[in-house]
């Protein structure tokens, strides 16, 4: 069963960036802030910040912000956006959001001589953030080594992210903890080893995510839009379109797609739910019509196409064994109804 993708926000994204930041950093900074308090409101995605990040953030001057965020707006005379809208958002990351340790049932750790490759920590140049990320990513790595089915996807979000997997290497004296999932760590002198991914936006973490494995994971329909939504945003982006995450053209998702798609998947090879997913975003954007017809009563060229209502049934080729079967509607609207094999002409209403 697939996991809900999961991230931590680095406390070190809510801070100003300096005066002297270019006006592009200073917009890039509340683009940002405005892409996560989106994924709140959706709830796609599991957010969570450390419970130290609003203190990390006090200790080092960093917070409140308002002050700070209309000074840089005044220097850069940026008016696209307001201090108090700005703000709020800040706050709500802080407060609405689960804290990774309550969420993950972590609440302490005794570490040291901390090692990541590349160097993220000194990303960083705040002591209280810096020591808030070290702890953080430490957490991280541990629960992805030790717990990857709940865990395996969650990424920390920074500023930068020099590369997408960080090696994690640390002395572990003590981890303090309510689950029952995580073994013995590596005694001191022993170190433990591990990783941790990492992104610095929104279009980084949809990059990272699977939509194959969520797919065929998918234990609601739900899941199979989310799936669809990743693959629509990956092809625009390869296609270097306007990507677009908050309105992409999702079709509707009948009562058997979801059962018969993971079906034929689970007893093909890996690569057939690549091949769905691929012939979902073709038929949801118009290409490659040539491998649409109609889906007719009986055989032969002069029968009727099927219809329910006024809504018309499609067959679209997936390779030579798959097809993908959907309904036309009348209000120009999308409906997945199957994936079939190649001699099954049946279509669920």
């Amino acid at each position: 069963m697939h996991s809900r993708p999961s991230i931590t926000i680095d406390a070190g994204i809510l801070a100003v960036p300096s005066i002297n930041c270019t006006k592009d950093q200073a917009c890039q900074y509340v683009d940002t802030l405005l892409d996560w308090k989106k994924q709140l409101d959706e709830q796609w995605v599991t957010i969570c910040m450390s419970e130290g990040a609003s203190e990390a953030l006090v200790d080092d001057e960093l917070f409140p912000i308002r002050e700070q965020l209309a000074k840089l707006f005044d220097a850069h005379r940026i008016d696209a956006y307001d201090v108090n809208t700005v703000v709020k958002i800040t706050d709500r990351l802080l407060t609405a959001t689960p804290s990774f340790e309550s969420f993950y049932k972590v609440s302490n750790i005794l570490s040291e001589y901390l090692e990541t490759d590349p160097d993220i920590i000194r990303l960083e140049t705040c002591d209280s953030l810096r020591s808030n990320l070290a702890r953080c990513v430490i957490f991280i790595a541990i629960l992805r080594k030790y717990c990857s089915q709940f865990f395996g996807r969650h990424s920390l979000i920074l500023r930068e992210a020099p590369r997408q997997v960080i090696q994690v290497r640390a002395l572990v004296y003590d981890l303090e903890h309510t689950r029952d999932d995580i073994p013995t760590l590596p005694c001191p002198p022993d170190f433990f080893e591990g990783d941790v991914l990492v992104c610095a936006d929104l279009s980084g973490l949809i990059e990272s995510l699977g939509e194959d494995a969520i797919l065929v994971g998918a234990s609601d329909d739900s899941e199979v839009k989310l799936a669809i939504r990743i693959a629509l945003f990956k092809h625009s982006v390869h296609q270097e379109n306007v990507t677009n995450w908050d309105n992409a053209p999702i079709p509707r998702i009948g009562v058997k797609f979801r059962e018969s798609c993971q079906k034929c998947c689970c007893s093909q090879s890996s690569s057939l739910p690549q091949k769905v997913l691929r012939s979902i975003v073709e038929m949801a954007i118009g290409k490659n019509l040539s491998d649409v017809h109609p889906l007719r009563i009986c055989q032969g060229g002069s029968s009727r196409q099927r219809l329910r209502g006024h809504d018309k049934d499609q067959r679209r080729d997936i390779d030579r064994e798959f097809h993908l079967h959907y309904w036309k509607c009348k209000d120009g609207t999308i409906e997945l109804a199957s994936v079939v094999h190649h001699n099954d002409f049946s279509i669920p209403e």
